[in-house]
């Protein structure tokens, strides 16, 4: 009974997809990912399928266990605050930090922070707690970038959790995007996703925040779709990139900063390694070192289809005196790069 793609992504149940037969689902979702594998066409909405498989066999692993037809494990985490509440999560993503675990569900993005790290873990959600609106585009573009804490405690074992809400279904751990296209994303969907975290840290300098930790592990997709203009659309149909990880490190302008992953330790500009001060510039350099391994080179040594002045400008370690500034050198590296700024839907071939 395999389905299309069009049944894939309208079902709304496990039984519209699979038998139902215990003995058999494990195969059809193998089945199912098999023949949805990266293609030259339709990337991403083979990549958007394999999620709503596995999804549907989730719930179908969820609901076999109910009735009692059987015991397999469906990857689920068990939390109990120190008043004896519990609450269960059943992941379908993990991620392991130096001070702890991310685990990615249907709808939420937890972080269980080692209790050793609770200054970290403070960090957060003092950094998270409120986040002022500006004018009304840019507070448009970064409201979905932000994350939103739902609930965050301490756990009887002495850990420390964080809930987020995340801001629609369609949103995926960049890392489980950029492993789907075998480490390499084309050039136009990267500079889709830096543009959007160009105004982020332009939002965030503007409020006196640097976030010390932009890296692919923290950072959040979801690829939206053309909407013809004057029909409604919902944040479903919006291209999202959130920031959800590393706040732990995220300091006020000009703080000292408290920690930071290694990877954006070693991009740091010499003035904050010898004074130890944060800087919108560790951000901004930040974005280029993700661009750079989302286009399948970290060293950017090597990068392939890739126009010229966008290889230049990744391959820059100079930041111009202001986010803003430094914003408007990247709308020309666009038009240098593309002729023009446009939508790009995820789902349709540009070669």
């Amino acid at each position: 009974m395999k389905r299309n793609a069009n049944e894939i992504m309208s079902a709304k149940k496990p039984s519209d997809i699979f038998s139902m037969n215990p003995d058999t689902i494990e195969q059809e979702k193998d089945d199912y990912i098999e023949q949805f594998k990266p293609k030259a066409y339709n990337t991403i909405q083979n990549f958007l399928i394999q999620q709503q498989v596995t999804l549907l066999y989730r719930q179908a692993l969820n609901e076999f266990k109910k009735g009692g037809k059987i015991s397999l494990d469906t990857s689920s985490i068990v939390l109990t605050d120190i008043s004896g509440n519990t609450i269960e999560f059943c992941y379908n993503y993990t991620s392991n930090m130096k001070i702890g675990t991310m685990y990615v569900t249907d709808k939420n993005v937890l972080f269980v922070i080692n209790s050793k790290y609770e200054k970290y873990y403070k960090n957060y959600i003092s950094k998270t707690k409120h986040f002022p609106k500006l004018d009304k585009k840019m507070s448009s573009i970064v409201q979905y970038m932000l994350p939103k804490v739902s609930k965050h405690f301490e756990t009887n074992t002495g850990d420390f959790v964080i809930i987020l809400d995340k801001p629609c279904t369609t949103i995926y751990p960049l890392r489980e995007l950029l492993n789907y296209f075998d480490g390499k994303i084309k050039s136009e969907y990267v500079a889709s996703i830096l543009t959007r975290l160009y105004y982020f840290v332009s939002y965030l300098d503007l409020i006196g925040i640097t976030h010390n930790a932009i890296t692919v592990d923290n950072l959040f997709f979801s690829p939206g779709k053309t909407v013809e203009e004057g029909s409604s659309f919902t944040v479903e149909d919006m291209r999202i990139v959130g920031v959800f990880g590393g706040w732990f490190f995220s300091t006020s302008s000009h703080e000292k900063i408290c920690g930071l992953p290694k990877e954006i330790h070693e991009i740091l500009p010499h003035e904050v390694k010898l004074h130890g001060y944060s800087s919108f510039k560790v951000d901004e350099l930040s974005i280029k070192k993700v661009a750079r391994e989302l286009l399948g080179d970290s060293t950017g040594n090597n990068l392939e289809n890739v126009p010229e002045a966008f290889s230049k400008w990744i391959n820059n370690n100079s930041v111009a005196l202001n986010s803003y500034e430094e914003f408007k050198k990247w709308e020309k590296v666009i038009i240098q790069s593309y002729g023009k700024h446009r939508f790009v839907d995820m789902d349709v071939s540009i070669d």
